[in-house]
C-alpha cells in the first residue's frame, strides 16, 4: 500500500487504497512517472507532511528519469545556444534498460533506438565558428599541443600524407588539446566533457593509453600553414549547400555531409602496428558488446588468420578485410580504399587515433593569410568493455550520423 498522511493533504492527495501494482502499471512511461513526482513537496510548507512508501523498482526509475531529464535539458541548452530547432538539431533521450518507455509508442513513430558510445566510433568537428578570435585561438591551441609533442623533431615526416606522433598518452591529449580547444555548439556529437570523461575512464581501465596524432598534409591548391613547426597543406572542404552565400562568411561554416576526413586516413597508424599472433588473438576475442557475439564473423576470422606472416601489418589486414566486405568495382588495379569502420575494428583497444585537418572552404572563400579552421577527427577503436547507453534519437540525429566511412573525400 502507498499512503500520504496529513489533514492538509486529505482532500487532494490522499492515496490510501492505491495499490503498488497499479502504480507499477501506470508508471511504464517517463511522462507518467514524472507526473507522480509531484508528490514530493509540490507546494512550499507541505514537505514535512508528505510520506511516500514505494518500491525499489520505482525508486530506481525515478533516479533514471532524473538523469535522463538533466541530459535532455542540457541538450535543449545546447540547441538554444546554437540557434537551432528540433528540425535541425539531433535530439536524444536516454532509454531505460528495463523497458520503461520514454513516452507513448504513437509519439515515437519517428524515433530509433541507438546504442551510443565513443568506442568504435568516428567523431569529428565538421562545423566551425568563423569568428576570427575563435579560429586563431584554436590554431594556437593545436600549434602549442604539437610543439609539446616535440614538433617536427619528434614526428615521422609526412611521406604517407601526414606528420605522425606516436605513443601519445591520454593525459597529454586531454590536458594539452581538448581542455582549451573550442568546439561549435552545433557539433552535438562532439561533447567535450563526455569525451574527456570517456578517454580518462578507458585509460584507467588500460585502454586508449597510446594515441597516434596525425597532422594531415593535403596536396592541393589551397596553400599550406605552419602548426607546431610542421608545414601542412590545407584541406579544402565544400560548405553545405546553401550555407555560404556571397562573399561574407556566415557565422558558422558547415562542411558538406558533416564530414572533413578521408576514410583511408583512419588507417595511417595501422601501418606502424605489427600483425602478429598476439594481435590476432586480441582481435579474435573482440565482441560486439559486453554480452554480445564475436565482432568478426567466421569467414572474416579465417581471412585475418590468412593475413598472418612475419612482416604483416594491420594496414594490410585492413585492406583485405575492406575488399572482402565491399569488393571494388571495375579494374582490379584500382587502389584499395580502406573502410573507416574496418580500421576502427582492427585497431587494438589500447590505441586511439587523432587526425588534425587544417580546413578551408572551397573556392577561396577564406582569406589566404588567415588561420585555417582546425578540424579534429577522433577514430576510436572498438571495445566491448566500454560502457554504452541506449538512446531514443530523432530523425535529424539519424540522418546526420549515417555511416560516412565510404565517403569520397581527399
Amino acid at each position: 500500500m502507498v499512503a500520504v498522511g496529513g489533514d492538509k493533504l486529505s482532500r487532494g492527495l490522499t492515496l490510501e487504497g492505491l495499490s503498488v501494482s497499479y502504480l507499477l502499471r501506470a508508471s511504464q512511461m517517463y511522462d507518467t512517472l514524472m507526473q507522480m513526482g509531484r508528490w514530493f513537496g509540490y507546494r512550499p510548507g507541505y514537505l514535512d507532511l508528505c510520506r511516500l512508501f514505494t518500491t525499489d523498482d520505482l525508486r530506481r526509475w525515478y533516479r533514471h528519469i532524473t538523469l535522463a531529464e538533466v541530459e535532455l535539458r542540457r541538450e535543449f541548452d545546447r540547441m538554444k545556444a546554437a540557434g537551432l530547432t528540433p528540425r535541425r538539431y539531433g535530439l536524444r533521450v536516454r532509454q531505460h534498460p528495463g523497458g520503461l518507455l520514454v513516452t507513448a509508442m504513437n509519439k515515437m513513430s519517428h524515433a530509433q533506438t541507438q546504442r551510443l558510445s565513443y568506442a568504435g566510433q568516428l567523431v569529428q568537428t565538421a562545423h566551425f565558428v568563423t569568428g576570427v578570435e575563435v579560429v586563431r585561438s584554436n590554431a594556437e591551441v593545436v600549434g602549442r599541443f604539437l610543439r609539446g609533442l616535440g614538433g617536427s623533431k619528434s614526428a615521422k615526416p609526412p611521406s604517407a600524407g601526414a606528420w605522425l606522433w606516436q605513443s601519445v598518452k591520454a593525459d597529454q591529449l586531454v590536458d594539452g588539446l581538448l581542455r582549451d580547444f573550442s568546439v561549435a555548439s552545433e557539433v552535438w556529437r562532439f561533447q567535450k566533457p563526455e569525451m574527456i570523461e570517456f578517454i580518462r575512464r578507458q585509460a584507467a581501465n588500460g585502454e586508449l593509453v597510446n594515441w597516434t596524432v596525425a597532422l594531415v598534409d593535403t596536396d592541393g591548391d589551397a596553400g599550406s600553414c605552419d602548426l607546431g613547426g610542421c608545414r601542412a597543406g590545407k584541406a579544402e572542404r565544400k560548405p553545405e549547400d546553401g550555407s555560404w552565400a556571397g562573399d561574407t562568411p556566415p557565422s558558422l561554416y558547415r562542411a558538406r555531409n558533416a564530414n572533413i576526413q578521408s576514410p583511408a586516413h583512419q588507417a595511417l597508424d595501422l601501418a606502424e602496428l605489427a600483425f602478429d599472433g598476439a594481435m590476432l588473438a586480441h582481435l579474435l576475442a573482440k565482441r560486439t558488446d559486453e554480452n554480445g557475439g564475436l565482432l568478426f564473423s567466421a569467414d572474416e576470422a579465417e581471412l585475418l588468420k590468412a593475413c598472418l606472416n612475419p612482416k604483416a601489418t594491420l594496414r594490410q589486414a585492413a585492406e583485405r578485410l575492406s575488399t572482402h566486405r565491399k569488393p571494388s568495382e571495375g579494374s582490379e588495379s584500382k587502389r584499395v580504399r580502406i573502410n573507416g569502420e574496418v580500421a576502427r575494428q582492427l585497431r587494438p583497444s589500447t590505441h586511439g587515433l587523432l587526425l588534425i585537418y587544417p580546413v578551408v572552404p572551397t573556392e577561396g572563400r577564406w582569406p589566404q593569410a588567415e588561420s585555417p579552421f582546425m578540424g579534429l577527427a577522433f577514430s576510436f577503436p572498438s571495445s566491448h568493455t566500454a560502457r554504452a547507453v541506449d538512446y531514443r534519437v530523432n530523425r535529424v540525429w539519424q540522418d546526420t550520423f549515417q555511416d560516412r566511412d565510404y565517403a569520397d573525400e581527399d
